[in-house]
């Protein structure tokens, strides 16, 4: 099975950052829902499988998605 590329979407300022642990950045946007969408945008453009956690404000984790999906591990739940 391929390494799967974390991507964390957290607000920074007044903004909404997709960026990997070592500081990428894939993308970003003014509000949650462009930013994800421009992460998966980025991700299909990749030959590698990401794995996008979605963080709420506080921090907190939200959501997981991953591009492609057939790179999602099928034991996992949810």
């Amino acid at each position: 099975m391929p390494r799967t590329k974390r991507v964390d979407l957290t607000k920074k300022g007044g903004e909404w950052v997709a960026q990997s642990p070592n500081g990428e950045r894939l993308a970003t946007a003014a509000t949650k829902k462009a930013a994800v969408r421009a992460a998966a945008t980025a991700a299909k453009g990749t030959s590698e499988a990401i794995s996008l956690r979605i963080h709420s404000v506080d921090g907190r984790i939200q959501e997981e998605r991953t591009y492609p999906a057939s790179a999602d591990p099928r034991r996992s739940k949810g």
